[in-house]
């Protein structure tokens, strides 16, 4: 009785997690058409939905949506998407998903300049019970920060490339970059690569990096390995094709190495026998 009379003087507070989520995303589509000035004036009804359905927040002991607030939300959907330009529809994925193509990569960033501190740092901790922890964590976190800095790299690079080439046969490519599932998706994998296939150049990678920040470079052929030792972990969270390579170099190594697949060799046939024996 008592939360049915918190939920009656509070009917703004709702219960139904997938109503406020697709009301948050209506919201921030208004809010973006508002700022680029784009939002249509073929729909006067869409602000006075949106208006009575400005105040409504999530709570887990809220009411639940009614019909009509249904209907409304729907009708501010229907009557933002029918209206939108295709230009104007991919500019707002890209916004909402701006996380991932400016906030990641800054967090990666960060991740990579704090683990050159420790490395620095470590020096003066050689003989004291944190010289191992130190030096693990910052190995860990330099490869899966170049690891997230290599995979934010693809997703840059791959707007810029869609959006560059942008036609209606593209429409597909340029959806899948800016859908949120795959990217997720894509950004675990890189990192989960780059942690895995490239610890054991973790330390070399590192140590390479700080070691050139206070000396000269010495323009020469080995100047090409000294990149490789760096950039080793942010070629394997930027490249799938370059790890599904090298996973497929070791897969084959091992079925060579432990004999799987190979065709079974037939022994010789015995000699035959002597003509005329008993």
């Amino acid at each position: 009785m008592d939360a049915q009379l918190r939920n009656q003087s509070n009917p703004a507070k709702i219960g139904d997690r997938l109503f406020i989520q697709q009301l948050s995303y209506t919201r921030s589509l208004v809010t973006f058409l508002i700022r680029r000035q784009a939002l249509p004036q073929k729909s006067p009804d869409v602000l006075a939905n949106l208006a009575a359905l400005g105040s409504m927040r999530y709570s887990h002991a809220g009411r639940a949506a009614s019909e009509d607030e249904w209907q409304k939300l729907y009708a501010i959907s229907r009557g933002l998407a029918s209206e939108l330009p295709l230009e104007i529809a991919t500019a707002f994925s890209i916004w909402r998903l701006r996380t991932f193509f400016g906030l990641f990569p800054l967090i990666f960033l960060i991740m990579g300049i704090a683990a050159l501190e420790e490395k620095y740092f470590l020096g003066y901790a050689e003989g004291s019970p944190w010289y191992y922890f130190i030096g693990l964590v910052a190995v860990l976190s330099w490869t899966c920060a170049l690891g997230g800095l290599g995979t934010s790299a693809f997703f840059g690079t791959s707007l810029l490339a869609q959006l560059a080439s942008a036609t209606g046969n593209d429409q597909a490519k340029l959806k899948e970059i800016t859908d949120s599932t795959y990217l997720q998706t894509r950004l675990m994998i890189g990192i989960l690569f780059a942690l895995v296939l490239g610890l054991p150049f973790g330390h070399l990678s590192l140590f390479t990096a700080s070691h050139v920040l206070y000396t000269d470079i010495d323009w020469s052929a080995e100047l090409f390995i000294t990149m490789l030792h760096i950039l080793a972990p942010f070629l394997l969270g930027f490249s799938t094709a370059l790890v599904l390579a090298i996973l497929e170099r070791l897969i084959e190594g091992i079925k060579t190495t432990l004999g799987v697949g190979q065709p079974i060799q037939q022994h010789t046939s015995a000699p035959a026998k002597v003509a005329g024996a008993v």
